[in-house]
C-alpha cells in the first residue's frame, strides 16, 4: 500500500509512540513497529533510519504540540483559575505520555533529548512566571509571593505527581491531582477578596 509521505512518518511515529513511551528506548524494535503498521521494513527505514531518529521526532512533536497550546492558552481571556488548570494539564501531559521506564533512558541513554525537554520545561516556567506577574500587578494575586518561585513550585508538583507510580499507588485520576493542585496554589496566592468571590461561583453561594 502506497502513502504521501505525510501520512506514512505520521502513522509510524503514532505506532512508535505507543511502543517508546511505555516500554523505553532500549526496547523499542523498529521491525515490531513494521509490523504492527503492515509497513515494509525497506519502507519503514527510508523514512527513519534509526530508532534515534524516531525517538526524536517523537519528543519534538510532542514538545511542539505543548508549545502551541500553552501559546494559545496564554493569549485566551480566561480566568486565571482556569488558565492554571489548563495550564498545568498540558505541561502533565509532557509526563504523563512518558512511563518511567521511558523516562529512565532518556536520562541515561539519550541525554540531548532529556536536555531538549529540559529545555522545554524551563520555556513553560518562564511563561507561567510571566502569567503569574501580570495577574500580580492586576491584583488577582498577592504582592508578598515571588511569581519565578510559584511557577518552580507548580512544575516541581507537576513533575513529582504525574507519574504512573503515583497513580497507581493513590489511586486517583490526573483531573483530581489537577484540581488539587490548582485549588491548594489559589487559595494560597490569591488576594482574600478573590478567594471569596471564587468559592462562591463555585458553590452558587
Amino acid at each position: 500500500m502506497a502513502y504521501e509521505k505525510e501520512v506514512l512518518e505520521k502513522i509510524i511515529l503514532d505506532a512508535s509512540e505507543k511502543l517508546l513511551f511505555r516500554y523505553g528506548y532500549k526496547n523499542l524494535n523498529l521491525n515490531d513497529v513494521a509490523k504492527d503498521t503492515n509497513i515494509s521494513k525497506t519502507t519503514l527505514y527510508k523514512t527513519f533510519d534509526s530508532k534515534y531518529v524516531v525517538a526524536s521526532r517523537l519528543i519534538e512533536r510532542l514538545l511542539g504540540n505543548a508549545e502551541f497550546a500553552m501559546s494559545e492558552l496564554l493569549q485566551s481571556e480566561l480566568p486565571l483559575p482556569e488558565k492554571l488548570r489548563q495550564g498545568i494539564e498540558i505541561i502533565s501531559n509532557i509526563y504523563t505520555k512518558m512511563d518511567m521506564e521511558f523516562l529512565r533512558d532518556l536520562e541515561s541513554s539519550l541525554p540531548e533529548l532529556w536536555e531538549r525537554i529540559d529545555i522545554a520545561r524551563k520555556e513553560k516556567e518562564s511563561l507561567i512566571t510571566t502569567l503569574l506577574a501580570k495577574e500580580q500587578n492586576s491584583g488577582t494575586i498577592r504582592t508578598d509571593i515571588d511569581p519565578a518561585l510559584l511557577s518552580a513550585l507548580i512544575l516541581t508538583l507537576v513533575r513529582g505527581m504525574y507519574n504512573p507510580a503515583f497513580f497507581l499507588t493513590h489511586h486517583v485520576t490526573s483531573d483530581a491531582v489537577n484540581k488539587v493542585i490548582v485549588d491548594v496554589l489559589l487559595q494560597g496566592t490569591l488576594q482574600n477578596k478573590y478567594v471569596v468571590e471564587r468559592e462562591c461561583h463555585e458553590y452558587g453561594k
